[in-house]
């Protein structure tokens, strides 16, 4: 029994020793924030990051157009990791014609050049056909589905014909390749996480998530309970109480 509770005592100082150690130490650093350029120095651990939430991202909807990744998150349309243009409306799909990337929205076509620059908008004042619900290639011409059948038109898009047609190349959803994902998570979190909040958390006890702060404040109350204890024992051998 004895031998169990100095085990349990050693292994309660060993492990308020760590959390002083660590205390003292990130209170040190945090210190010199400026002098040592730790908000400037940026981590990224593939674990720090994904604790932090930034190691990913998911876009609402994926296109392969080559040579392009064309993705939407929220109302933003990206070519690659460059924002191009905004839609109200989630991306259907999209075909490349043969200087022009041709994007598809349930009330609208979404032009783009050939270097994934944003041209116009063509909705129903344009002769699109309304209520899109896919787009594809037949024999290298653009043809819509919509709710009231398939339409095909030519690279100039101003005339459509109702068309009954098989073996079209609809567009389809896909992933989005790795390079354009690392891209994407630099444009939407930066470098990474800065030296400075890392230690900041780790001082404050964030790192360990929602429980970390409450788990330091009861080291801390603990570790001050003990200073009291030890002071008054102290205070009694003198005999000053």
């Amino acid at each position: 029994m004895n031998r169990r509770m100095g085990r349990l005592y050693r292994s309660m100082a060993a492990a308020i020793a760590l959390f002083v150690m660590l205390y003292a130490m990130t209170g040190l650093l945090l210190n010199h924030v400026i002098d040592l350029k730790l908000d400037k120095y940026y981590l990224t651990s593939p674990w720090l990051l994904k604790h932090y939430g930034v190691s990913e991202v998911n876009p609402d909807a994926v296109y392969l157009l080559d040579p392009f990744a064309v993705s939407q998150f929220g109302p933003e349309i990206f070519v690659n990791a460059k924002p191009v243009t905004t839609a109200q409306r989630p991306l259907l799909g999209g075909v490349v014609l043969d200087e022009v990337i041709v994007l598809a929205t349930d009330d609208a076509l979404i032009l783009l050049n050939a270097d994934g620059e944003f041209i116009e908008r063509m909705g129903a004042a344009a002769g699109v056909p309304p209520r899109i619900q896919n787009i594809g290639l037949f024999h290298g011409d653009p043809v819509i589905q919509t709710q009231d059948g398939m339409w095909r038109s030519d690279f100039m898009l101003d005339k459509w014909e109702e068309i009954s047609l098989q073996g079209i190349g609809w567009s389809l959803p896909a992933s989005m390749p790795d390079s354009v994902t690392r891209s994407l998570v630099k444009y939407f979190h930066g470098e990474g996480i800065t030296a400075e909040r890392v230690l900041l958390d780790i001082h404050t006890g964030e790192i360990l998530g929602p429980m970390g702060r409450w788990l330091l404040d009861f080291l801390g109350v603990l570790l001050i309970s003990i200073s009291l204890a030890a002071i008054w024992m102290c205070l009694r051998r003198t005999r000053l109480f």
